[in-house]
């Protein structure tokens, strides 16, 4: 999957590190897992929150 979006988006859905190397930076995560208990196995999915950045192309930046 590809997400797209701006910066002032980024700014606004990312979290400030608190501590480690990368304190005072910011992180996301589009991803989660879950574990499917058919297959007993780890899916990753998109968190529901970023379903609306997810694009094929770049037309979303051009708006």
């Amino acid at each position: 999957m590809t997400w797209v979006m701006t910066s002032q988006e980024f700014m606004a859905e990312a979290v400030r590190n608190k501590t480690g190397k990368n304190k005072g930076k910011r992180s996301i995560w589009f991803n989660g897992t879950k574990t499917d208990k058919t297959a007993g196995r780890q899916i990753e999915y998109c968190k529901e929150q970023f379903e609306k950045y997810i694009v094929t192309d770049f037309q979303r930046l051009k708006k």
